[in-house]
């Protein structure tokens, strides 16, 4: 006798097959997730990918392989570029002016210059960076603080990094001609995404301070830094860096908080606010320096 439950067995188990594979991506549907990836905005491809989906439904799972297909070849062309690179190839850079306005030792309203230039690599990024603030009253300099920075990372991996720090300031106004800062150590970064990013470094210090009275110091130090960065618009991005030296007779501690907002293409406004604690200031000086500034920013 002719079991007659195996049609009806096979016809659920091809049933169940058609619905156990996904729909393939429909062409325009991978057109349109192709020309997100090659537009190189992370956010918009990530958006185009959830729109996708959710139209898509059953074919959810070969859109996510089509997003990482793309994502490993924008990858594999990024790390090519990037070794393609010479060392005066891929630098950005920033240039800022405006006023600035200072208490504690100074109490003036000056002119305030920066400029910066940076360069990401595949395993090394450069930063280097400087700022001078200065004023004349009736003649004569009221305020002259000049500073300059270059710094060097090695990248173990996405987060973990060696560095090398060589800073430069001076302020007579705070009691010396010079100070010459040497540093290395190591960095992580706690986090690292599109929007908020936070890192730590740690290591040893060597300064060397020239004072205005022409007194010399050499000092082993140890370094500390943090660097907290969010971006809480497109178009709106606050930071903050805390530096920290710490030796036997004079320490420092220094604040930078900033916020960026980007006014019309390259062009953005700027205001930060600059802390600086010395534990042992030379003549008896004020421990606590300030500096705010308003510039406006061009990024090149």
């Amino acid at each position: 006798m002719r079991d007659r439950s195996l049609p009806a067995l096979a016809a659920f188990g091809l049933l169940f097959s058609g619905a156990a594979h996904a729909d393939p991506v429909p062409e325009r549907v991978a057109a349109i997730i192709r020309a997100a990836a090659n537009d190189g905005n992370p956010a918009e491809l990530a958006a185009t990918i959830k729109f996708a989906k959710k139209v898509n439904p059953r074919s959810a799972k070969e859109i996510d392989a089509l997003a990482a297909q793309l994502q490993a070849a924008a990858e594999a062309r990024h790390r090519a570029e990037l070794l393609r690179r010479r060392f005066f190839e891929g630098w950005t850079g920033q240039g800022e002016v405006g006023a600035s306005n200072s208490s504690g030792n100074t109490r003036s309203t000056t002119l305030a210059l920066g400029l910066n230039f940076s360069r990401n690599g595949l395993y090394w990024d450069h930063a280097f960076n400087a700022t001078a603030d200065y004023q004349r009253d009736n003649g004569s300099e009221s305020k002259g603080r000049y500073f300059a920075s270059y710094s060097g990372h090695y990248k173990y991996n996405d987060r973990a990094y060696a560095l090398g720090l060589l800073s430069w300031e001076s302020d007579r106004f705070s009691g010396f001609d010079s100070r010459l800062s040497e540093s290395i150590g190591l960095g992580y970064a706690i986090l690292k995404g599109p929007r908020v990013n936070f890192s730590v470094e740690a290591g040893p210090a060597l300064r060397q301070t020239d004072y205005i009275l022409g007194r010399s110091e050499n000092e082993f130090a140890g370094r500390a830094s943090a660097n907290y960065m969010w971006k809480i618009l497109p178009n709106l991005v606050f930071t903050e860096i805390v530096s920290y030296y710490g030796q036997s007779h004079d320490s420092t501690l220094t604040s930078d908080t900033g916020l960026t907002a980007n006014l019309i293409g390259a062009l953005s406004a700027r205001a930060s606010y600059h802390v600086q604690y010395e534990t042992n200031p030379p003549l008896a000086l004020d421990k606590t320096d300030t500096l705010t500034r308003l510039t406006l920013v061009y990024s090149f």
